[in-house]
């Protein structure tokens, strides 16, 4: 395969590349078997290693990748000021991001974006050459278009989320939208292992810090929401996300502060 580019073939140390297929089950598994090891030796990236505090995409290697950066591991927001209102997307494994692509300053509109890392993170570089090696295997190209699709499905849940009238109802369906992707069921309930901060949460479900603390003592007195003693939140299995929804003002306890 003329286009074709291994580990090995790279003009900079090994350990600054990955084999993609090995961080991300999902590409992995939309290649039938006999493909697999041989797409694996071929879709390799260069990887941009984030520890945490803020990030400036714009001053790095990041900046220029044709297809995107995929999210092999950490955790990280982004957030959107317009005005004096903040908005805050979640970013984990799997995301794509294309994060020089941002145009706020010369909208019509114009707001603000901002990048922070709460985990270290790992981002592979997918770059011109990567391209050219995943165009020989199209449903890696389609799983990658997915990806940018998922995203802005999860945008619009979040848009539904802030428009919540109460912030205990906000906290508990934005939970129950993370339990989807990185829950895992327990015999205590399930169980999100992020290290999220109240303040993070604030951001991520647009209201203020205290009405956040106010609201999740109260989901943790009627036992829906709590956190265990490693940090994990956990969410009651008897409150099922469509109950959420429909039960919206039937939630006592956190007040209606935004």
């Amino acid at each position: 395969m003329d286009d074709s580019v291994s580990a090995n073939d790279h003009n900079r140390p090994t350990e600054h590349f990955v084999y993609v297929l090995d961080h991300d089950a999902g590409l992995r598994s939309v290649l039938p078997e006999p493909e697999r090891a041989r797409a694996r030796q071929h879709a390799v990236a260069g990887v941009l290693e984030l520890p945490t505090g803020d990030w400036h995409p714009e001053t790095d290697e990041a900046a220029g990748v044709e297809l995107g950066l995929l999210v092999i591991e950490g955790l990280l927001i982004r957030d959107v000021t317009v005005a004096d209102a903040r908005c805050g997307e979640l970013i984990g494994p799997g995301t794509l991001l294309r994060p020089n692509d941002n145009r706020g300053t010369d909208a019509p509109m114009q707001h603000e974006v901002g990048w922070r890392i709460i985990e270290p993170t790992r981002l592979a570089l997918l770059d011109r050459r990567f391209l050219r090696v995943a165009a020989h295997w199209p449903p890696l190209v389609t799983a990658l278009v997915a990806r940018a699709t998922e995203r802005a499905h999860n945008l619009g849940v979040m848009v539904s989320i802030h428009s919540l009238k109460r912030v205990d109802t906000r906290l508990l369906a934005f939970f129950w939208h993370l339990a989807d992707r990185f829950g895992k069921v327990t015999s205590d309930g399930v169980m999100i292992p992020l290290a999220l901060t109240h303040r993070q949460l604030a951001l991520l479900v647009g209201a203020q810090r205290p009405s956040v603390t106010s609201a999740l003592g109260a989901l943790a007195e009627r036992d829906l929401l709590r956190r265990d003693d490693r940090g994990n939140w956990l969410l009651s299995v008897a409150d099922r996300p469509d109950e959420v929804a429909l039960g919206a003002d039937d939630l006592v306890g956190a007040g209606n502060g935004t």
